[in-house]
């Protein structure tokens, strides 16, 4: 959870620092291939006027007065609205949000307002919030912006919301800058991030924005300082596989309960990938998708754009009803009762890393937790990953014991022979052997075979079959040896 920061404390530290932060932003300027809204208007107004509560657990909900909190106030989640930062003409709506959201005190907010403000949509390519500038679909802050569209919503102080569209944003909706901006930055942007984002992107991310904003390289600054915590709540949740994935199924308010044990989890996915033993020899990550249901979230009765496309059946829940017991008077007990839900859900393939370790086997599974199924009012679980290996070639796993065969003539069963065997990483192991060979004999080579999980420094060892092929006419190989190498 965010450090509750005591927000006029901040707010008067930073006045008495004299700080200016950058410029208001100018809607009524197109955002197009030139610099946009960029112009300075002077400072920004950041004194800091109420908590604004909102209802129906959105920003754009209708007021509820009653609701309005001082500056000092911590938001705890379970409320809907905005800080209200500065009056008349220069008013700014800072850090509207939903009912999901992470603590908030507005004092803190508002020196921080420019972050708020909107300078409009900037177009990119390839699928990415970071692809080529395609400066000619920039649009003002106003316009709406179809969520398979690819760059990123430009703010004040230097913020940037990403949207990497495309398949991405097949289960978002519309949006305009303005709305995006003056909103709750989600968890990956306050990385600097979208939720495509890799675990190696993420540890990146953190550890070039914690030396940027460590409190002991801004002096304490206020706003920096405040930058800080919420870069380190951000890591501390989606940095963690487990918190990640039900952050991003769910959200943070079930995230939040499922912390506190007070919800329950979904059903486990199993599903099954096939292996080489070549992978299974050297280690290798690979990727492999499986279909999940996933609850639309904020759909229950929502018929928009995205909601109309979760088709898919949710399944029931348990509803506790009262029934009145027949013949015991006026007697009425509880009972579970199976009900339709009133969620939406939908089917999407799910892509998961699997990192295959040298030396496991067959049969091994690996667990991905809150990456399973979802059911309404409920985490994720966990999905499950088998490893299921194919048969090779060349090679047959026993243990850690790699065992394989060769052919020898009668000559070479007699006289010795020579061979070279292609391992599973390439290299090549040479055997040779000198004296007579008995059929179905084994040859042993220490440390060939395959390694073990947890210390691939050690390996089992090779074992080769010896099979011998005797001649089809003895009496012409024999009179073939006496010609080669001399009668006796």
């Amino acid at each position: 959870m965010a450090p509750r920061l005591a927000g006029t404390a901040l707010y008067l530290l930073y006045l008495l620092a004299g700080v200016s932060r950058g410029a208001g932003a100018d809607e009524s300027c197109p955002a197009g291939s030139g610099p946009g809204c960029s112009g300075s208007k002077g400072p920004l107004n950041r004194k800091c006027v109420k908590w604004r509560q909102t209802g129906g657990c959105s920003a754009k909900g209708p007021r509820e007065n009653h609701g309005d909190k001082s500056c000092d106030t911590v938001i705890e989640i379970g409320a809907s609205g905005y800080c209200q930062c500065g009056t008349g003409n220069e008013k700014i709506r800072a850090r509207a949000v939903s009912c999901d959201h992470r603590p908030i005190t507005c004092a803190t907010e508002c020196l921080q307002a420019e972050r708020y403000t909107c300078l409009g949509w900037r177009q990119t390519g390839g699928c990415s919030a970071d692809g080529e500038r395609e400066p000619n679909n920039d649009k003002p802050c106003e316009a709406l912006i179809h969520a398979g569209s690819s760059g990123y919503c430009e703010c004040g102080g230097g913020r940037r919301v990403k949207k990497p569209g495309c398949a991405a944003g097949e289960w978002s909706e519309s949006f305009t800058c303005a709305d995006e901006c003056s909103a709750e930055a989600d968890l990956y942007e306050e990385l600097g991030l979208d939720n495509g984002a890799s675990d190696k992107d993420i540890k990146q991310a953190f550890r070039k924005l914690s030396l940027k904003y460590h409190p002991d390289k801004t002096r304490n600054d206020p706003v920096m300082t405040a930058r800080f915590a919420a870069i380190r709540e951000a890591y501390d949740i989606i940095g963690e596989p487990e918190k990640r994935g039900i952050y991003d199924a769910a959200g943070l308010r079930t995230l939040y309960d499922s912390i506190a044990n007070k919800v329950e989890k979904g059903p486990t996915l199993h599903a099954e990938v096939s292996v080489t033993l070549e992978q299974l020899y050297n280690g290798e990550e690979v990727t492999t998708q499986i279909p999940r249901t996933l609850v639309c979230r904020g759909c229950a009765d929502m018929q928009s754009e995205r909601c109309r496309k979760c088709n898919h059946r949710c399944a029931d829940e348990i509803e506790i009803r009262h029934v009145q017991v027949h013949g015991m008077g006026n007697m009425v007990m509880q009972q579970q009762v199976q009900v339709p839900s009133r969620q939406k859900c939908r089917r999407q393939l799910n892509s998961l890393l699997v990192t295959i370790e040298p030396g496991m086997s067959g049969g091994d599974s690996i667990q991905f937790k809150a990456m399973g199924e979802m059911e309404p009012n409920k985490i994720p679980g966990d999905a499950i990953i088998k490893l299921k290996e194919e048969n090779h070639h060349v090679f047959t796993r026993v243990g850690t014991s790699l065992q394989t065969e060769i052919q020898l003539s009668l000559s070479e069963a007699l006289l010795g022979f020579e061979r070279v065997i292609t391992h599973l990483d390439g290299r090549t192991v040479h055997l040779a052997y000198s004296g007579v060979t008995k059929p179905f004999a084994v040859m042993r080579v220490k440390g060939e075979g395959m390694p073990h999980r947890g210390d691939p420094t050690e390996k089992g060892d090779l074992l080769v079959k010896c099979r011998l092929v005797m001649p089809e006419d003895g009496k012409q190989w024999l009179q073939e040896m006496q010609a080669k190498h001399g009668s006796s």
